[in-house]
């Protein structure tokens, strides 16, 4: 029988749910009978697998996803839709994080791009990849009151750090000179360290350029973009009024 001297130390360790379910598992007769290997390797596998959800949990929750619940296998794979399972499953093993290349997703506006990319970046999580959900709007807005208050770079490290940034509407507004150099450098610091980015937009690659002025930054900015990035291109009606007549009917 284990002292309860025993579980203070685990407790001190921070292993409160190892203890109880030690605790518990002790008095089961079907554990009792089990070698000590086998009891060892059970607790641990608990364990294990309790931490992994916990770590995965936390990624979650740090990525800020407007969708916390997406999920690839909860997608439409509608033929009108344009996606395939054997695609969306491949990049839900993330082998495209591994190789530091990029995703474009494509569409209309309700189309799903949002929904997917966070689907995405939860098969990233689950994966154990650090990511981060964000409008592209929103981010140009923080960047501009961080120039105002001195901390622009500390906000351009923040974006340029995780394994996976997903950019969503992307270019569903005029990018001003000051965003575009700070994007820029966003772009080309996580091009150096080779992270992923997933770019979710209403507008065709061959248009991003004329978006982003012309300019030598945008033409830099795509150099370090397009050459390694997956294009997907979503059709059919949008998601919101599909599921809305769901509801409704």
């Amino acid at each position: 029988m284990i002292s309860q001297e025993t579980f203070n130390q685990l407790y001190d360790m921070h292993l409160s749910a190892l203890a109880r379910d030690i605790k518990e598992r002790h008095t089961q007769p079907s554990f009792i009978e089990l070698g000590f290997d086998e009891q060892l390797s059970l607790l641990i596998d608990k364990e294990w697998h309790r931490r992994r959800e916990r770590r995965t949990a936390d990624l979650i929750k740090a990525a800020n996803f407007c969708y916390n619940n997406a999920s690839v296998q909860e997608l439409d794979y509608s033929v009108e839709r344009g996606l395939t399972k054997k695609q969306i499953n491949e990049f839900a093993e993330c082998s495209y994080i591994t190789s530091g290349h990029n995703i474009i997703i494509m569409g209309a506006t309700g189309v799903g791009k949002s929904y997917l990319a966070c689907a995405l970046g939860i098969s990233a999580c689950r994966s154990r990849y650090t990511c981060r959900y964000v409008r592209t709007p929103n981010l140009l807005d923080e960047l501009a009151i961080a120039k105002v208050s001195g901390s622009t770079r500390q906000i351009i490290r923040q974006y340029a750090k995780p394994k996976l940034l997903i950019l969503d509407e992307w270019l569903l507004t005029q990018v001003s000179s000051q965003g575009l150099e700070d994007i820029f450098e966003i772009i080309d610091c996580r091009s150096v360290e080779k992270t992923s980015t997933i770019f979710c937009s209403q507008i065709d690659v061959s248009e991003w350029l004329q978006m982003l002025g012309d300019s030598l930054i945008g033409e830099g900015l795509l150099d370090r973009v397009i050459h390694i990035s997956h294009n997907l291109v979503l059709n059919g009606d949008s998601m919101r009024k599909k599921n809305g007549l769901k509801q409704s009917s």
